[in-house]
């Protein structure tokens, strides 16, 4: 069973295969940018029928929409990638994917903002402003969650393959997280899979497909995100059965606090959404720093 799962995880986990995945992840993106933006301008000759409602073929600006909604799952990706490698790189790219899906959105509002010379009505909505300042503190917070780590980013980059030098109980749990890896990217499959057949069965033409690509993505990342809270739970668990440190069960706690306030963030919307992702980042890296910290002091022995 072993060598089994060694042979499914390195077929499609492996560097080599996250290698071929970037080049073909760039080839589609740039197909999609390409063939969206062929459209509006189909659009706007008059060449297609499309009428002044659809959403997203309206301006050349909505073409960006598509390959960051590649990237973004690409990202997912290197999520599953990390889980089994490093739990602070795993979280980070968490972090990672809610900031793409913000970024994407705000490429949605910068085509659709009014220009004019009165400021009041140019910014009468502030969720493009929100999404503007969210972006800025997510990216800093971002830069200071890997930045406080690293020194086990350097560990992790510079130990590939060198698992046989582990303690037994840390093979263990390694070994869970890569059955638990598995597990987690066969679920993102079949949620895909499931999203994108009820998507295009209540889409009936192409227009309403696009039309509704903004809430149908939404929707697969509020399941997926469920699905990482369990996963980060059952990670916390596994830890026990390599440390009993009071400091990393704290850090592991936090992580999944995080991820939930993530999930929590796409059942709202405007104010309180961004509100809700820049909690979890916030709450991720106080947490990191203070494990951090706390590693620096002597504490009471039993």
């Amino acid at each position: 069973m072993k060598q089994i799962i060694s042979k499914i995880y390195d077929s499609i986990l492996s560097e080599e295969a996250k290698i071929r995945l970037e080049r073909t992840v760039f080839i589609l993106a740039m197909a999609g940018f390409l063939i969206h933006l062929v459209v509006i301008a189909l659009i706007h000759i008059g060449w297609i029928d499309a009428g002044s409602s659809i959403k997203g073929l309206q301006n050349p600006v909505d073409a960006i929409y598509t390959p960051f909604s590649i990237l973004l799952f690409y990202e997912v990706y290197c999520l599953i990638y990390y889980l089994p490698k490093s739990i602070t790189i795993y979280i980070g790219k968490q972090f990672e994917i809610i900031t793409l899906i913000t970024i994407r959105e705000i490429f949605a509002e910068l085509s659709s903002l009014t220009l004019s010379s009165d400021l009041q009505q140019m910014y009468s909505d502030l969720q493009f402003i929100y999404s503007m300042v969210t972006i800025l503190v997510l990216f800093f917070l971002i830069y200071l969650f890997y930045r406080l780590n690293q020194k086990a980013i350097r560990i992790n980059n510079n130990t590939h393959g060198q698992m046989s030098r582990m303690p037994e109980k840390k093979k263990k749990y390694a070994y869970a997280k890569k059955i638990l890896t598995l597990i987690v990217g066969l679920i993102f499959i079949v949620l895909a899979i499931i999203n994108l057949s009820e998507w295009l069965m209540s889409n009936h033409s192409l227009f309403d497909f696009l039309q509704n690509t903004k809430p149908a993505t939404k929707e697969f990342f509020s399941s997926f995100f469920m699905v990482l809270i369990l996963n980060d739970v059952l990670v916390l668990l596994f830890s026990f059965a390599i440390t009993e440190s009071f400091p990393k069960v704290i850090r592991n706690s936090g992580f999944v606090i995080s991820t939930t306030l993530i999930k929590l963030s796409f059942s709202v919307s405007g104010l309180a959404s961004h509100l809700l992702v820049i909690m979890s980042v916030l709450f991720g890296t106080f947490i990191l720093i203070l494990y951090k910290r706390y590693k620096t002091i002597e504490v009471p022995t039993e």
